[in-house]
């Protein structure tokens, strides 16, 4: 009993067994909401990410001749703050196990309010020239903003697939067991504890050279916790605030804007463990602005934005085209078009390079647009495998 006890105790930290927390894999930094209302963010119409814990952001805008950044974000999700030892897969997906009441046959259901958990929030500062007026001059800006998804749906076998994963840990563990028990080192160990503990790590290593299937079984899961849904719809807001010549601040712009997209997998049978979309959003904007212009004057008023986005993602490289068009409430329909080609590349774990270049909003013709930008993720998010 002494010996089983032992052993049952070996079984929380020992490298033997599959690990039961795992990192999702690509997590991404949203371009900051608060960088999208003032139009600086390389693309307006976000396709969905899981969001990391906490994030920062520099973008450089080119079309100014700068030298250095003058654009900063920072972001957070509450969500990997908030009880870290009570988060698991199935909460994480939104996947709740039910039985058929006919079949009796186990029945796997996705809540698609799930992500609304995810919510992100984010604030930034920058200096953008954002009042339509004859002064070549930029404005001290502060930003803040929010982005949550309101809707994700996965695809009808993604629920059973990811139990089926984890079954087949808990049986490649059971096996794992049963192969200690009955390991001579172990069996000579008795009732020695640092002698067990040795046993076990030396047991561990040898499965590993041996090609232990538990490896491939981790990468499997972590790639389907980080499938993307097939449909997703985001909401997002921000207000930010303008420093009109260093002496007074004062509101300049608040929106909300949503995007639906629809993600698909273009390798969902291929033998790579990277996942591959083809991504096409639509995106429409609110917004309030206090600083545009009528007839030559300046003065405040509504608009609406709307627009379409095509990715194609390869990791660790997504490319893709996105227009947007936005009309003014205004005498006159001022109207102005962003259409911008963009890149993005993961250069690492946590680490993005994104740019854009193309046309951008303009109060009486269109702009060149040439932005770079790199993002920074920190955070340990982890998952467990517990119903």
């Amino acid at each position: 009993m002494k010996r089983i006890f032992t052993l049952l105790l070996l079984m929380c930290g020992s490298q033997l067994f599959a690990q039961q927390e795992k990192e999702p894999d690509h997590k991404a930094v949203p371009q900051s909401s608060a960088f999208k209302l003032v139009d600086i963010s390389p693309t307006l119409i976000e396709t969905p990410v899981t969001p990391k814990a906490f994030g920062l952001g520099i973008l450089q805008n080119f079309d100014k001749g700068s030298s250095w950044p003058q654009n900063y974000s920072a972001e957070f999700t509450p969500y990997w703050w908030a009880l870290p030892k009570n988060r698991d897969a199935y909460k994480f997906l939104g996947i709740r196990r039910h039985e058929d009441p006919v079949t009796k046959a186990d029945v796997y259901r996705s809540n698609p309010f799930s992500a609304l958990k995810m919510t992100n929030i984010s604030v930034a500062f920058l200096q953008k020239d954002l009042v339509p007026d004859t002064a070549d001059a930029t404005q001290k800006v502060f930003s803040a903003g929010f982005r949550t998804t309101l809707l994700r749906f996965y695809s009808s076998a993604h629920s059973e697939k990811l139990n089926n994963i984890i079954n087949d840990i808990r049986a490649n563990q059971s096996l794992r067991i049963a192969a200690l028990v009955n390991d001579p080192d172990f069996i000579a160990a008795g009732d020695d504890p640092v002698k067990i503990a040795e046993a076990t790590k030396n047991f561990a290593r040898k499965r590993k050279e041996a090609g232990d299937k538990i490896d491939s079984l981790r990468q499997t899961i972590e790639d389907h916790i980080a499938q993307k849904p097939a449909f997703q719809w985001d909401l997002a807001g921000a207000y930010a605030t303008y420093g009109i010549a260093d002496t007074a601040w004062k509101t300049g712009r608040v929106g909300i804007w949503s995007t639906l997209s629809l993600n698909l997998l273009l390798n969902a049978h291929g033998e790579s463990t990277k996942q591959n979309y083809l991504t096409i959003s639509a995106y429409t904007r609110y917004m309030y602005d206090n600083y545009t212009t009528e007839k030559g004057f300046i003065t405040n008023s509504n608009s609406f934005d709307v627009g379409g986005r095509l990715s194609f993602e390869f990791d660790p490289l997504s490319i893709g085209f996105e227009a947007v068009h936005r009309n003014y409430v205004v005498e006159g329909d001022l109207q102005s078009q962003r259409v911008i080609g963009f890149l993005n590349y993961r250069v690492g774990k946590d680490l993005y390079l994104n740019g854009a270049f193309g046309s951008d909003f303009g109060m009486d013709k269109s702009r060149i647009l040439a932005l770079f930008g790199l993002n920074w993720g920190f955070g340990n998010e982890k998952l467990t495998f517990k119903d």
